[in-house]
């Protein structure tokens, strides 16, 4: 009897310690619960932070329209070189207005502890920063023989490359407990990005010569010109554009890595400032080397035209207040405001945010020129919004591709 009373008293300690909840489970749970909930609340702000980066963007064609109808038009090297100038001088004179806060906030409250300064990113800014420059000197050269539509079209390629590159990023990793490959990224997350890339080719499709061929049965025609406008095959032009597309993926995928060591707005300088000393330098390399090239010669006969008594003071400031609005808002703020919301949001889940540009264009367009969306432009641009709510809508609170911040780093 003894021995089944001590046996009864064992299994009875046993079930109550295993029942019993202390107070402090329950004091971890609900911090648990809290940081799931405030990583959910940041994972939204970064959301609605990148959310207005298309907006932005969608800004941009219209300007470069307007820039291009001044007489004499500002040729578009030019026009680069000035609006990142503009963005690069206004982010490092934020810095400095920000670090002489910090410091005067820090002599005021004397008692607390000295705020360590977060180093400039120059590495980063200049990896990240050659990314945005290669792809955009490809593109601007690859336009050059591709039509504009099928050149959109490649661009948004991004869609796909981007989360082949975030994969196998992952897969390289040493973590053996981690998911490897195309499996390190959920399943929605795959399926948004098909259903985004959908949705884009559909919107091209929108008032495209390839559909109304199509409409017609005009089937050699649409191959002839899917071919390359003369049958021969994509032109090096396509090529150019395809690369400026895995450039700007690179630089999607590579700004989650950067993006959580400092703060937004150091990063976003080193970009802007790596992005406009590369310009001078290529705008420089043209006049001198290449004079005679169409590039050059173009630089040389704008240089020459303001240089003279031909042009108006009163002609230049349209231009120059188109440089100031492409510098401060679809340039120095779209670099601030990727690098602030990629350190909240998986590089994926970025990239299709971005690719709700073309839904902005439309309603720029409309708004501006009085430009309407056909049917397949409807059909695109609510397969582009289902796949942004598939990727927003989801719980990443136990995905492996959240986003970890560095906590002694301030936004």
């Amino acid at each position: 009897r003894e021995q089944q009373a001590i046996s009864f008293a064992s299994k009875r300690t046993s079930f109550l310690s295993a029942t019993t909840t202390t107070p402090t489970d329950i004091d971890v749970d609900v911090d648990n619960n809290n940081n799931n909930n405030n990583e959910q609340q940041k994972r939204l702000l970064g959301i609605l932070v990148l959310l207005t980066v298309p907006l932005s963007w969608g800004t941009y064609a219209p300007i470069v329209k307007y820039v291009y109808a001044i007489e004499p038009p500002v040729p578009g090297f030019v026009f680069s070189v000035a609006y990142y100038l503009i963005a690069s001088v206004s982010l490092i004179g934020l810095n400095l207005v920000q670090e002489r806060k910090r410091d005067t906030d820090a002599d005021a409250d004397a008692s607390s502890a000295p705020m360590e300064s977060t180093p400039y990113p120059i590495r980063g800014g200049i990896e990240l920063g050659s990314y945005l420059f290669f792809g955009n000197c490809l593109q601007v050269v690859g336009l050059a023989t591709v039509p504009a539509d099928r050149a959109a079209f490649l661009v948004q390629l991004t869609t796909i490359i981007v989360p082949f590159l975030q994969a196998g990023m992952i897969g390289s990793g040493s973590n053996t407990d981690e998911k490897k490959g195309l499996s390190s990224l959920p399943l929605t997350t795959w399926i948004a990005c098909l259903v985004a890339f959908l949705g884009v080719i559909v919107m091209e499709l929108d008032g495209n010569e390839v559909l109304n061929m199509v409409q017609n049965g005009n089937i050699g025609g649409v191959t002839n010109m899917i071919a390359g406008g003369g049958g021969n095959g994509a032109g090096p032009g396509d090529v150019l554009i395809l690369l400026s597309a895995f450039a700007y993926s690179l630089h999607v995928v590579r700004l989650d890595t950067y993006a959580k060591t400092t703060t937004p707005l150091r990063l976003a300088a080193c970009k802007a400032t790596t992005e406009a000393v590369q310009t001078i330098a290529l705008v420089f390399l043209l006049i001198t080397a290449f004079p005679t090239t169409d590039l050059g010669s173009e630089i040389i006969h704008y240089r020459d035209a303001i240089t003279s008594t031909s042009i108006s003071p009163s002609a230049l400031w349209p231009a120059i207040g188109a440089c100031f609005w492409t510098g401060w808002v679809t340039c120095a703020y779209t670099i601030y405001a990727q690098s602030y919301g990629q350190r909240r949001v998986a590089p994926t889940d970025a990239n299709l945010i971005y690719t709700t540009q073309p839904l902005f264009s439309a309603l720029f367009a409309y708004g501006l020129l009085g430009e309407r969306l056909g049917v397949e432009g409807f059909v695109g641009g609510a397969c582009i919004a289902f796949a942004l709510w598939l990727v927003t809508s989801a719980d990443t609170s136990g995905d492996d591709g959240d986003v970890v911040i560095d906590a002694n780093v301030n936004d």
